[in-house]
């Protein structure tokens, strides 16, 4: 029995610290607990907080609004998380975030007529640990006369790519984002300054509400494209917008 009992603290307080240190280790991380954004009625109000992966593996997360008791009846909300966004009214969603990523939780609100502010609530859980979860808090606030120049939800809008300039060698790809009034079939294509294509990014039917796509600085045949200013084009069933780009080594 001596010999047992000079062990006895000592097991005691690795048994009372143990669970904390279970607990410190966080597989993922949000650069704040809140955001908030303004814009127009009739329109698009993007609202961001940066989620980071921790760790050295991909992670399986699931993204779900679980209160927006607050968003006026005439408002929608929409998901753009790992490299996509979802249908407006989508509340959860799941997917992967890639070993030591960091990527930006987009949720838009797509505001109607009626003016005023809203809060969501929208928690993120990680799958492979259900018990690890965050709570965030998106915020929107949406008047008659601000001048924002932030999208028209009637109106369809293309916006500029992100980053731009930008650079293969700095960063994966660039992100290009346009906004459809409805559900339509959409083409969006990316051309030299000879008007001749170089790659098709897009071709298929999209929801109403925000999109999002990615172009690597390659062609439809995997080479790289020389450093350039290139033409990028949202083409639908009756309308035609396009924007300028650059793209260095």
């Amino acid at each position: 029995m001596k010999r047992v009992l000079p062990y006895i603290p000592f097991l005691v307080i690795a048994l009372l610290l143990w669970p904390s240190a279970q607990t410190a280790a966080q597989s993922f991380s949000v650069a704040a607990t809140s955001a908030q954004n303004s814009g127009e009625v009739n329109g698009y109000i993007p609202v961001d907080i940066e989620v980071t992966n921790l760790t050295g593996n991909a992670l399986n997360l699931r993204v779900a609004i679980t209160e927006k008791n607050q968003l006026p009846g005439d408002w929608q909300t929409q998901i753009c998380f790992f490299h996509d966004c979802y249908a407006p009214g989508n509340d959860e969603i799941d997917g992967e975030l890639g070993a030591n990523e960091s990527e930006v939780l987009d949720i838009t609100f797509i505001t109607g007529p009626t003016a005023g502010s809203a809060c969501i609530e929208v928690t993120i859980t990680n799958l492979d640990n259900t018990s690890e979860k965050q709570v965030l808090t998106f915020c929107a606030t949406a008047g008659m006369t601000s001048r924002s120049t932030l999208p028209n939800a009637n109106v369809l809008s293309l916006s500029q790519n992100y980053p731009n300039p930008f650079s293969a060698s700095k960063s994966a790809a660039t992100r290009i984002s346009y906004y459809l009034p409805s559900a339509q079939h959409v083409a969006l294509r990316v051309y030299n300054l000879l008007g001749r294509e170089v790659r098709t990014i897009v071709n298929d039917a999209r929801t109403a509400g925000k999109s999002t796509a990615t172009w690597d600085g390659r062609d439809n045949d995997g080479r790289p494209v020389p450093p350039g200013i290139y033409l990028y084009k949202l083409t639908t069933n009756s309308q035609t917008i396009s924007r300028r780009m650059i793209y260095t080594r």
